[in-house]
């Protein structure tokens, strides 16, 4: 059975701080053992009043981490003459010098929050919109983090255009943005450029502060004006601490140098989106379980402290560990580095696509190409296999977007199915679930549904267009779970200027994908030529917030 103990889903630190703790009146000398995010752990002396402990709620307060914590006790045992005991705090709050905002960061990506995270120095005050875990949004009460000081400052503005905005703005009430687009000063795509970066900005420079507190509030995200960005966590922290110029902080921060780094033995740590300098890449090929960090500055190409900005920002990140198990074979680390050198390799992109389809309608267990029986281990193993073939970034050379997309949606796919299949309970629930699903499609129509899908590909580069409309219909019809059947229907069918039925073709494959700029910039094309050019602009607009440098939304937009 797994406890409570065993599901910590936060970075736990080592600490021991004497405490005073009081139940009922009485009074016990404590002693903390590690604190996180979602708890604290504590030796306390056994009494007959405190075994079997009689409370589940406690309040704690403990001065050296400046916590005063109301929580409820979740596990308690005896160990020799004293009483280990863990409680669950009610809420997430603390002072950055006790906890990293790297660990912040991803710890609630991996516990899937929802909710703002605020973090305060002084009078400034920096709020980060997590949904589902994922940082969305982020805003800033400082003036140089607003959307129009950020333009003036990145050249997208003049001073004047900015200052006759803010004077619309304050008799209007309208977003600074929306107003700079209507006079024409900001093309809808550099705004959504504009107000990626500001937010990434925004929470890149909290890397900078050295103290702060922060609080977490769980909870729905109330404001309607919130754009919902997609953005990796682990690339942040990279960019974040690599702006660090206070080198003491690197050096104090980092492990000593004798210290050997490998790769993590976690595939979600390995795996994350992360977009390293051509130099980085090159310090991470050193990293190899038997190098030292001082071995590794005295090779790296780039002076120490910027190697070690580098080295520190992976360990935040998670992608190498100080110490942990060595990954599976001996030469991981050539693989993933050098691999993104190798050309485009047509036999890849027909699995790419083969693999896209499947995600369409195979479980998480055809999806990672295992047996429902199997082990935990070889489930990790699998995931493994799959992420190194299929991580996005190692694949950035693609010239089609399309296919980059594909990938994300595999990677996406992947991920999930380990997440849940790796985790004994949820796999349990999931199993369950699969018994009360329809009945999976057959595999001689999916094999069909292909070959119809290929058929129409190669009518559709004929110009064949109503013939290549047939064939992908077939392939939607033998499997309706592939989105991207009802989307090349679509694309057929708009050809041949039958545009309500091509409208609702993509809406099908949107459907199924709702993510997909190819699909949402098609959508829009069709709305187009229909005429409904506020349901265009609408359309070409949200996937601006998908895919802010798609050419097709480009086009779209120019055309309104």
């Amino acid at each position: 059975m797994v406890t409570a103990k065993d599901r910590r889903r936060f970075t736990r630190y080592k600490n021991k701080s004497g405490f005073c703790l009081s139940i009922a009146g009485n009074s016990f000398q404590a002693a903390t053992v590690d604190f996180s995010l979602g708890g604290i752990g504590f030796f306390v002396e056994e009494t007959p009043f405190l075994l079997p402990l009689p409370v589940s709620a406690i309040n704690l307060n403990i001065e050296n981490l400046s916590l005063d914590i109301n929580g409820k006790v979740v596990w308690s045992q005896k160990e020799n003459s004293r009483l280990r005991v863990g409680v669950e705090r009610e809420s997430i709050y603390g002072l950055l010098k006790h906890y990293l905002l790297s660990d912040i960061l991803l710890d609630l990506q991996r516990s899937e929050k929802k909710g703002i995270l605020e973090v305060r120095n002084g009078p400034i005050s920096k709020k980060i919109y997590i949904k589902n875990g994922n940082m969305v949004f982020a805003t800033s009460n400082r003036e140089e983090d607003r959307l129009g000081e950020f333009l003036v400052r990145t050249g997208k503005i003049s001073a004047d255009q900015y200052h006759q905005s803010v004077d619309i703005l304050k008799k209007t009430g309208k977003r600074q943005g929306t107003i700079l687009v209507e006079l024409g000063y900001l093309k809808p795509e550099d705004l959504i450029w504009a107000v990626r970066h500001q937010v990434e900005e925004i929470i890149m420079n909290l890397f900078l502060w050295e103290n702060g507190e922060f609080v977490f509030l769980e909870g729905p995200l109330f404001s309607k004006e919130v754009i919902t960005l997609k953005i990796s966590a682990a690339n942040l922290i990279y960019r974040g601490i690599k702006k660090i110029i206070n080198s003491n902080h690197i050096k104090n921060a980092m492990p000593p140098v004798d210290t050997i780094l490998c790769y993590s033995a976690d595939p979600l740590n390995l795996f994350q989106n992360i977009n390293l300098d051509k130099i980085d890449k090159d310090i991470l090929f050193f990293i190899d379980g038997r190098r030292t960090i001082k071995e590794i500055l005295s090779i790296s190409p780039i002076d120490n402290l910027e190697t070690m900005k580098t080295l520190y920002s992976l360990l935040c990140a998670r992608i190498i560990e100080s110490e942990g198990k060595r990954l599976i074979g001996d030469k991981i680390h050539e693989e993933m580095i050098k691999e993104h050198t190798a050309g485009i390799d047509s036999s890849f992109i027909e699995k790419t696509e083969d693999l896209y389809q499947k995600c369409g309608y195979k479980d998480y267990y055809g999806i990672l190409e295992i047996e429902k029986w199997v082990a935990q281990d070889k489930i990790k193993k699998a995931y493994y296999k799959c992420a190194k073939e299929f991580h996005p970034d190692k694949h950035f050379s693609f010239p089609s977007e399309t296919l980059k997309n594909k990938l994300n949606t595999i990677f996406t796919h992947i991920t999930e199915a380990y997440r849940i299949l790796s985790d004994p309970k949820m796999r349990k629930e999931y199993d369950q679930s699969l018994s009360i699903r329809p009945a999976k499609i057959e595999s001689n129509n999916a094999e069909i549904a292909r070959v119809r899908f290929r058929e129409g590909k190669n009518a559709f580069g004929k110009k064949s267009y109503a013939e290549a409309a047939e064939l992908f219909g077939q392939a939607a019809y033998l499997n309706n779970l592939v989105p991207d059947y009802h989307f090349h229907m679509g694309l057929a069918l708009m050809k041949v200027k039958r545009l309500h039925e091509a409208e609702q073709a993509i809406i099908k494959a949107l459907a199924i994908d709702p993510f997909n700029a190819d699909y949402m910039a098609e959508l829009g094309h069709v709305y187009l030529q229909l005429g409904f050019s506020l349901r265009a602009k609408k359309t070409f607009e949200n996937a601006l917030k998908i895919h802010p440098s798609h050419v097709r939304i480009t086009e779209g937009l120019q055309k309104l």
